[in-house]
């Protein structure tokens, strides 16, 4: 009996004492791959939002970062802003809200508009962006 209990309490001792290197074990390879996956830039240009470390690396990789909140999947802005991230280094934000809202982010600065129109997106990614539009060179020429 004595022996039995000698035994069991050995069993348990060696198993508490194990267990906790298998707790720091998985806490470790789960904060690499979580950590692996905010330190680099999203595949894809247009996403619903940026981590702060990916905002951080990418304007700091001469990205420009554009958050659109829009009220209608069939707004012009919309759609101008979703063909320049096709074609420039910029990542667009889009987000459906009840008040449409521009806000650009780059090495230049960061500005904010509310209720854009097409004209005055256009000539504030003219100032914000560094990989500029064909649109702010034409509006140089005329």
């Amino acid at each position: 009996m004595k022996l039995e209990k000698s035994t069991i309490g050995l069993i348990l001792i060696t198993l508490m004492f194990l267990s906790t290197f298998a707790y720091s074990l998985i806490q470790r390879l789960e904060y690499t791959s979580r950590r692996e996956e905010d330190n680099s830039l999203p595949s894809q240009r247009i996403v619903n939002s940026l981590s702060g470390s990916q905002r951080i690396l990418a304007i700091s990789s001469a990205f420009t970062i554009v958050y659109f909140n829009y009220t209608s999947p069939y707004d012009e802005v919309k759609s101008y802003l979703e063909s320049l991230a096709s074609s420039h280094h910029l990542y667009l934000v889009e987000n459906l809200s009840n008040e449409r809202v521009l806000k650009v982010e780059s090495l230049r600065g960061s500005r904010e508009i509310k209720d854009p129109n097409l004209n005055q997106t256009i000539e504030l990614l003219c100032k914000i962006m560094i990989d500029r539009p064909i649109d702010c060179v034409m509006r140089e020429i005329e």
